[in-house]
C-alpha cells in the first residue's frame, strides 16, 4: 500500500510540476497563440469565397419496369421481350468515371457563355491570378509539394499516350478537388457537386458534369444491346437485298415460261421456289430479331431521376472563417505548450552531448 501511495504521489507531483511549468511560461503561450490567431485571421480573410452547386439523383433499371401487358402485345407480333440484360454500372464506380481523363477533358471543353470562353481557359486565368499565386505558394505550399511528389509517381508513358500537355494535366488534377461524386450505398442516391468562386460557373459545371455522367451510364448500359442491334441490322440488310434479288429472279423466270410445263421447267421452278422460301424464312426471322433488338436498346436505357436539381447557390460553402480561427488558435496552444514542455529536456540532452 505504501508503494502504491508513493507512485500516486509521484504522478501527482509530476502533473503539478508540468502545470507549474506551463503557468510560468503563460506569457509565451499567450504570445504564440496570439500569433497563430492573427495568422488564422489573415487566412480566413484572404481565402476567397467558394460556392457549391450540387444535384441528387437515382438510377433505376427500366427493364424491371416493363409491364406484362407490353410483353404480351410484343409476343403477338412475334417479338420476345424476355431477353437477358447485361446489367448497369455499379454506383460505386461513378466516382471513377468522374475522375477519368476522358471525362475531365470533356468537362474542360464546357463553354461558358457568361465569360465568353470555355472552362479550360477560365481555370487557367483563375490559376494565373495574383491572389491565386500568393495563396498557392503560402497557405497552399504543402499541397503544392504533395501534388508535385504525386505527379512524379505518374507513368510518363500514360501521359504521352493521352497526349496531354503540362497545363492540361495540371487542370485535370485540379478537377478532382472541384468536381466530386458521392454515393450513398444505404439509401441508393448519388450526389454530384461542383465548386467555384462564381456561383453561376459552379452551377454550369455541375450541370455539364451531370449530363456527361448520365451519358456514360446510358452508353455503358446500352452498349451491348446496340452492338447486337448493329449486327442484326447488317445481316438484315444483306438478306433483304438477297430476298429482293431472288424474288425478282423467280418472277422473271415465271414470266419467261408462262406457256411451258415441261419437267425441266418444273424442276427449275421448284429449285427457285425452295431457294426463295429459304431466303424468305431467314429474312423474316431477321426482321423479327431486328425489331426485338431495337426494343431491347430502348429497354436497356436506365431511368435517371433527378431528386434535387441543380440551382445557382446563394450561400458560400467555404471558407468557414470561425472554424479556421478555432483551428489556428488550438494549434497555437498545442504547439506553444509542447515547445515549453520539451524545451528543457532537449536543452539538457544537448548540454550532455556537448559535455561528452
Amino acid at each position: 500500500m505504501n508503494a502504491e501511495n508513493k507512485i500516486e504521489r509521484d504522478d501527482e507531483i509530476d502533473l503539478i510540476a508540468l502545470l507549474s511549468q506551463l503557468y510560468r511560461a503563460r506569457k509565451l503561450i499567450v504570445k504564440i497563440t496570439t500569433v497563430f490567431f492573427v495568422v488564422g485571421l489573415l487566412v480566413a480573410l484572404v481565402s476567397p469565397k467558394v460556392f457549391k452547386a450540387h444535384a441528387v439523383f437515382v438510377v433505376q433499371d427500366t427493364e424491371k419496369q416493363v409491364s406484362s401487358s407490353l410483353s404480351g402485345l410484343a409476343a403477338l407480333a412475334g417479338v420476345n421481350l424476355q431477353s437477358e440484360s447485361v446489367g448497369t454500372i455499379p454506383a460505386s464506380l461513378y466516382p471513377n468515371i468522374v475522375t477519368g481523363i476522358p471525362f475531365k477533358l470533356e468537362l474542360l471543353n464546357t463553354p461558358l457563355k457568361s465569360k465568353n470562353t470555355n472552362y479550360k481557359e477560365y481555370l487557367i486565368d483563375q490559376n494565373n491570378s495574383t491572389l491565386s499565386l500568393v495563396k498557392k505558394y503560402t497557405i497552399g505550399l504543402p499541397g503544392v509539394i504533395l501534388k508535385s511528389l504525386n505527379s512524379n509517381k505518374q507513368n510518363d508513358a500514360e501521359i504521352d499516350l493521352k497526349q496531354l500537355d503540362e497545363i492540361e494535366f495540371g487542370l485535370t488534377q485540379s478537377l478532382e478537388e472541384l468536381v466530386n461524386v458521392e454515393v450513398n450505398q444505404k439509401e441508393g442516391f448519388i450526389t454530384l457537386s461542383a465548386l467555384d468562386s462564381d456561383p453561376k460557373i459552379a452551377a454550369r459545371i455541375a450541370s455539364r458534369a451531370l449530363d456527361l455522367l448520365q451519358e456514360q451510364i446510358i452508353l455503358f448500359k446500352t452498349n451491348n444491346a446496340k452492338r447486337i442491334f448493329d449486327y442484326v441490322e447488317t445481316q438484315y440488310q444483306i438478306k433483304q437485298k438477297q430476298y429482293d434479288s431472288i424474288q425478282i429472279e423467280l418472277a422473271s423466270f415465271k414470266d419467261r415460261n408462262k406457256n411451258i410445263s415441261t419437267a425441266v421447267f418444273e424442276s427449275n421452278l421448284e429449285k427457285l421456289q425452295t431457294q426463295y422460301d429459304l431466303v424468305y424464312a431467314v429474312y423474316l426471322e431477321l426482321a423479327k430479331q431486328r425489331e426485338q433488338a431495337k426494343l431491347q436498346v430502348n429497354k436497356e436505357i436506365p431511368n435517371i431521376s433527378v431528386i434535387e436539381p441543380i440551382y445557382v447557390p446563394s450561400k458560400k460553402e467555404q471558407p468557414k472563417r470561425a472554424l479556421i480561427l478555432v483551428i489556428f488558435t488550438f494549434l497555437g496552444v498545442v504547439i506553444s505548450c509542447g515547445w515549453i514542455l520539451i524545451s528543457d529536456p532537449v536543452n539538457q540532452i544537448m548540454k550532455e552531448i556537448k559535455a561528452v
